[in-house]
């Protein structure tokens, strides 16, 4: 398999068809999401973007595009994802982890800066 080029976080193993396979099938799952929040329970909005995410997760994770922050975040998710919680405890998970992906997201800034020249 060729190695595609970089995309700023480094060479990774999948093949870019691959890789564009698997977003645009994200996209259609988006897609098909949105449009069938119409018809679904409210509640189910916030399941179907905390699958999404766990799905992004899994493309980054089969890319190699990950590191330990992301790969806790996923297990986490896919935890709320695969197991029984109800709304309340579902909406405490999105607050505490929108809360450290905004902290993860200032480190990685922060740490880019610090490179920067």
């Amino acid at each position: 398999m060729r190695k595609s080029p970089s995309l700023s976080l480094g060479e990774y193993p999948m093949n870019t068809d691959e890789l564009r396979e698997d977003l645009v099938n994200m996209v259609g799952y988006l897609l098909t999401g949105a449009h069938g929040l119409y018809d679904e329970p409210a509640g189910y909005g916030p399941l179907r973007l905390l699958d999404a995410a766990g799905h992004l997760l899994t493309i980054m994770v089969t890319a190699e595009l990950t590191d330990p922050f992301l790969m806790q975040l996923r297990k986490d998710i896919d935890e709320r994802r695969f197991g029984h919680s109800d709304d309340q405890a579902l909406r405490a998970f999105l607050d505490q982890a929108c809360l450290r992906f905004a902290a993860g997201l200032k480190g990685r800034v922060d740490a880019s800066s610090a490179r920067e020249p």
